[in-house]
């Protein structure tokens, strides 16, 4: 990656004009993403390994992998074009709640046959029409940061984002294990969350772009998918870090209920309760920093020594997984974890979009920053099985705390943002 001469360091600004529907978007986006989050995580946490572990018992890890990179990539292409596409999007229903209203009903359509499906080919179908139209919807959402938010308000937003995705698996996950079936155990989270973000994209205050777009040609479309490091250095290394923190918490968080079925001998039924217990705890974790750290480095105006904090911790959380030898050692684990995760949050989102490229696109630039999210969830499930086939899974859980420690160093190249 190229690197220009060292930037200035620019402070968060104390004032900002207030944009209108500020408190709209600092209250209910949050709150949407929420929802939008209950309805597309638990599959992820749960209800995909279990329905696979029934359709293909003799390939369980190995069908998963598949099911969760082909959903991963179609995320990682729909969430940048759908941004790029938002930021042009004219209407009397504004750029972004056209988008929102769009991805969440057809999500729900890709849940149906989620909910429904009797083969793994059906269930990837499923999961990959999902992550394409949720995540079109997710990029309009976080659009709203760069668009509403006051820089000053970012970190205390940016953690309540984090606090809402990641509050959302417990949400997920309680409502997944009460229920036996997986039609409920799919439709019950998705329903709600879609409802959630319905109400907000009615009530949200989103101005039609006046301007009218230039035409949409095949290098506006490739565009979509990527940034030039060279004249946004910082930007780079912003996508860098996420993109690494995330391969890190991806490790445990994909691989969780495997690892208690068969290192501990779990049944499905005590797989699917611990997993709710060890997702109360990372949230609690995440809760007890992350609405501090937020608040903390709005006030101080620094964001990347809350990064270095939360790798170092969550190298802790993922070492005690690891080598746990009790589930109650792996409650302890998700907590510590939970609480890097949580300072990490607190400022990530906050720390990238004071350093968006000044092109005009923020949907489209946040979409490509959502790529460093949705590209480990891609690239960890191929790794994965060999990865366990050799060190088993507390050899999957040390790699991504040695990914995580990476990350941590990278985000000091970052040089507009302290």
């Amino acid at each position: 990656m190229a690197i220009n001469a060292p930037e200035k360091a620019v402070p968060v600004p104390a004032t900002t004009p207030r944009p209108t529907g500020i408190r709209r978007a600092e209250i209910g986006m949050p709150i949407a993403l929420l929802g939008l989050f209950v309805a597309l995580l638990p599959p992820i946490i749960e209800t995909l390994a279990f329905k696979i572990r029934v359709l293909d018992p003799g390939n369980s890890a190995g069908a998963l992998s598949l099911v969760l990179a082909i959903g991963a990539v179609c995320a990682m292409i729909m969430n940048p074009l759908a941004g790029r596409l938002s930021d042009r999007t004219r209407g009397r229903l504004g750029r972004r709640r056209p988008w929102i209203l769009a991805g969440v009903v057809l999500g729900y359509g890709a849940l149906l046959i989620i909910a429904f499906a009797q083969s793994v080919p059906m269930l990837l179908l499923g999961w990959a029409l999902a992550q394409i139209f949720f995540n079109a919807a997710v990029s309009a959402l976080l659009a709203i940061m760069a668009d509403k938010v006051r820089p000053e308000h970012r970190g205390r937003v940016a953690a309540a984002v984090g606090v809402a995705q990641n509050g959302s698996q417990v949400a997920g996950v309680y409502l997944v294990q009460l229920f036996t079936s997986s039609v409920a155990q799919t439709l019950v989270p998705g329903t709600i969350g879609v409802a959630i973000v319905i109400v907000y994209a009615f009530v949200m205050n989103d101005e039609p772009l006046t301007e009218k777009a230039p035409r949409f040609t095949l290098k506006d479309f490739l565009g979509s998918f990527y940034f030039n490091p060279a004249k946004n250095p910082d930007f780079g290394w912003a996508w860098l870090t996420r993109f690494l923190m995330t391969a890190s918490a991806a490790t445990a968080t994909n691989y969780l209920t495997y690892y208690l079925i068969v290192d501990f001998k779990n049944t499905t039924t005590e797989a699917a309760t611990n997993v709710f217990h060890a997702t109360l705890f990372y949230v609690i974790g995440i809760v007890i920093t992350t609405f501090v750290a937020g608040a903390i480095s709005d006030r101080i105006g620094r964001r990347k020594p809350f990064v270095l904090v939360a790798a170092l911790i969550g190298v802790v959380g993922l070492s005690i997984i690891a080598f746990a030898p009790s589930i109650g050692v792996i409650l302890l684990g998700e907590l510590i974890m939970g609480a890097g995760i949580g300072s990490f949050y607190a400022v990530d989102l906050a720390l990238i979009t004071d350093v968006l490229p000044k092109d005009g696109n923020n949907a489209k630039d946040l979409g490509v920053v959502n790529i460093a999210q949705a590209l480990p969830q891609s690239l960890v499930p191929v790794g994965a099985p060999a990865a366990v086939s050799a060190f088993g899974y507390p050899g999957l859980f040390i790699s991504g705390a040695v990914v995580g420690l990476i990350g941590a160093v990278s985000v000091f190249r970052i040089k507009a943002s302290r």
